[in-house]
């Protein structure tokens, strides 16, 4: 192996190391975690080989970034898991769920009626009668077809 990368091995684990935080943060939101975890064990082990607590090679790295990353895994996850929750409202409405709109025809429940949203035609289906003029709110989205009840 060459000498100039077992001298620079703490260096590079300490940017991959933060390299691999900055991804998880910026472009997952702490969606997997995964990169969390290996970032938080290259920088320990970086900083570690950098003070001399561990030896610089290769082989040490590769090992102990694994050991820290599962390590840190059992340690965090349970924490972690809970930044993951929202603790805010719990409706959040996604896309067309949520959506609220007036016919101009009756619906019943045997039978679908076209709505025109966002220039694509969709069968609105309910589970209940409901009169022309009542607000509906859409509940479940599939393709094609919109769910909904009335709100009023």
């Amino acid at each position: 192996m060459d000498n100039a990368f077992l001298i620079s091995l703490p260096q590079i684990l300490l940017i991959i190391g933060i390299l691999l935080l900055v991804a998880e943060i910026i472009f997952f939101g702490f969606a997997t975690f995964v990169l969390f975890f290996v970032g938080i064990a290259m920088l320990l082990v970086g900083a570690a080989m950098s003070i001399g607590l561990l030896p610089v090679d290769l082989m040490t790295a590769i090992l102990s970034v694994s050991i820290l990353a599962l390590v840190s895994a059992a340690v965090l996850w349970k924490y972690l898991k809970k930044l993951q929750k929202t603790k805010g409202d719990k409706k959040i409405e996604v896309g067309l769920v949520g959506y609220e709109f007036k016919l101009n025809v009756d619906i019943d429940s045997n039978k679908s009626v076209k709505h025109s949203y966002s220039g694509i035609e969709w069968d609105v289906i309910s589970e209940e009668k409901i009169k022309k003029g009542t607000t509906l709110k859409v509940v479940q989205v599939e393709v094609g077809k919109l769910f909904v009840k009335s709100i009023g």
